[in-house]
């Protein structure tokens, strides 16, 4: 395949699907602006350092620009890729519950709280075949990951 055939199965618009799993996965946040928990280490969460924070922000920025503004021009259908990042949404919803419930220990914050975010994202880029996206959410994946291991399990 040629670059120019590869480039032809990608346009440039505006992905529904992309758009709601960057929102689905922005739900926890409501509750936190609304009535935030009272054991909240997440609060003042910054990147441990300037590499971590660059592949945290950066991968995380681009891989949800890139999954709501590239769209693959053929059909999405259902696949296991899909029923893998619903998996990770709810558990990390589940662990959105423990730590709205006082339970901030480090493990669930860098488990379930950072790293099944990027993961999700992965998933996702592969169910719409984003390999844009794919590459990115890697990147997102050691800056969140890497930064929070560094921050909460010391």
């Amino acid at each position: 395949m040629t670059v120019n055939q590869y480039a032809n199965q990608f346009k440039i618009g505006f992905s529904l699907w992309g758009f709601l799993a960057f929102a689905l996965q922005e739900l926890p946040y409501l509750p936190c602006l609304l009535c935030p928990p009272v054991d909240n280490p997440l609060a003042n969460n910054n990147p441990a350092n300037i590499f971590f924070g660059i592949l945290e922000q950066g991968g995380g920025i681009l891989t949800v620009a890139l999954l709501i503004l590239i769209v693959r021009k053929t059909v999405v259908k259902k696949s296991i890729f899909l029923f893998i990042a619903i998996l990770c949404i709810l558990a990390y919803f589940v662990c959105w519950f423990f730590y709205f419930s006082g339970i901030t220990n480090g493990w669930l914050i860098v488990i379930g709280l950072s790293a099944v975010v990027p993961i999700y994202y992965f998933f996702i880029a592969l169910w719409v075949k984003n390999d844009f996206a794919i590459i990115t959410s890697v990147l997102f994946f050691i800056g969140h990951t890497g930064s929070n291991m560094l921050n909460y399990l010391r």
